[in-house]
């Protein structure tokens, strides 16, 4: 009995070793999701507060292009991921 279910682990490894890995990864992309949309709201809530508070918002011109440059580069190839289906979209 012992042995058949040695056997049976054996040949069922690496299925559980590919679905932990899928799990962690699904849940790195569900935490830079959050980041992203935090992140997103604090560019439109920030800017807000600046113009209420009358800052120039023009000494901020270069942080804002910096960070969505920086924001586009870490986010489109989790946008774009691909999975043995075709096109990731969720």
């Amino acid at each position: 009995m012992d042995k058949n279910i040695e056997i049976l682990l054996y040949n069922l490894e690496p299925e559980i070793n590919k679905k932990c890995y899928e799990i962690q990864e699904n849940k790195k992309e569900k935490i830079l999701r959050k980041l992203f949309i935090i992140t997103s709201i604090l560019l439109l809530v920030i800017p807000s507060f600046l113009i209420i508070l009358n800052i120039n918002i023009w000494r901020l011109i270069i942080g804002v292009l910096c960070f969505i440059s920086v924001s586009l580069i870490i986010m489109l190839p989790i946008a774009l991921k691909e999975d043995e289906r075709g096109i990731y979209n969720e």
